[in-house]
């Protein structure tokens, strides 16, 4: 159990995750462009941004503050938050617009039977609005903000954006039900939290592609997030963070599911999972059919199951 301590205020508890939150005083994040004017401006593209607005003066009002996080404190089936409206619109326009930048052989397609996701390669170069974008995501006062937000103390960001950057799902694309990884692949730092923010203009949800958080139990999914554009949502990790957009998308020509992703660590070792071993992704198997699959795999020989994969094609 992790206590989050704060200088005065009540104790509560999630039971969605086991965690014992202190009220705060309401905090006042020191706004970093206090001192930056109507001339201190950036130009992409033509599209002139002046660097004062690139987040919405929300970020920096005590009161919203803590309206969200208490919200995230009581949030089920786990900590997580979904606001509108962080970052400024032209600014996400043009990091959307730096999608069709990359070329297929650029993306890095992420296809099993649990997922058809594309992903921007590691460590590639990003385009002067992406770049911004996550300036800000890792900047020193956005690190600190989600910290108090999301009751998770001593963030680490990470500026080579493991398993973020920009994520892309096309027509027929799916994410399953999921766990995120435990630790970094190459730091072991601890994940703690995951942020997207949704580039996606007039979204349908006929289509499908919301993202689904499910229950502790991994029986049904509780709530359900649109992926509409200037979307924030942060997801706090943890044993029972199951998450995800499971049903293969029905999108109409020309559209695809955009978000820019990134993640946050940190260093402390979690006293309740110490004596685990950390895991990978996690898949939630779903479908009775999928099972079904899963317990025959686990059964039979890895010849017989070979042999018979072959046989069917699958």
């Amino acid at each position: 159990m992790l206590l989050c301590k704060a200088p005065s205020g009540t104790h509560f508890t999630n039971p969605s995750d086991n965690l014992t939150v202190m009220t705060a005083a309401p905090v006042v994040v020191d706004n970093p462009y206090r001192h930056f004017t109507s001339a201190d401006t950036v130009s992409i593209r033509g599209r002139t941004l002046a660097l004062a607005d690139l987040v919405d003066p929300k970020l920096f009002d005590p009161q919203y503050i803590e309206t969200v996080r208490e919200r995230v404190a009581h949030a089920q089936p786990f900590r997580h938050l979904s606001e509108v409206g962080w970052f400024n619109p032209v600014l996400l326009e043009l990091a959307s617009e730096e999608f069709e930048a990359l070329s297929s052989p650029e993306w890095t397609e992420w296809s099993s039977r649990h997922q058809k996701i594309f992903r921007s390669p590691k460590k590639m170069p990003l385009g002067p609005a992406c770049s911004l974008y996550f300036s800000i995501a890792n900047a020193g006062w956005f690190v600190d903000l989600m910290a108090h937000l999301m009751q998770t103390p001593h963030l680490i960001a990470d500026a080579q954006l493991h398993a973020g950057g920009l994520h892309e799902s096309r027509n027929g694309g799916r994410f399953g039900i999921h766990r995120d990884f435990d630790r970094h692949q190459h730091t072991g730092l601890n994940n703690e939290m995951a942020m997207m923010t949704y580039l996606n203009k007039d979204w349908d949800p006929a289509w499908g592609g919301a993202l689904e958080l499910w229950d502790k139990h991994q029986k049904q999914s509780v709530a359900s997030i649109q992926p509409d554009f200037n979307r924030v949502v942060v997801l706090c990790h943890g044993p029972s963070s199951f998450h995800g957009h499971p049903e293969p998308m029905a999108l109409p020509e020309g559209r695809t599911r955009r978000s820019l992703s990134t993640y946050y660590y940190s260093s402390h070792i979690r006293t309740e999972e110490a004596h685990l071993a950390p895991r990978s992704t996690q898949f939630l198997i779903v479908k009775p059919k999928e099972r079904a699959r899963e317990i025959a795999r686990s059964l039979a020989p890895p010849i017989l199951w070979d042999a018979l994969k072959r046989a069917f094609g699958r």
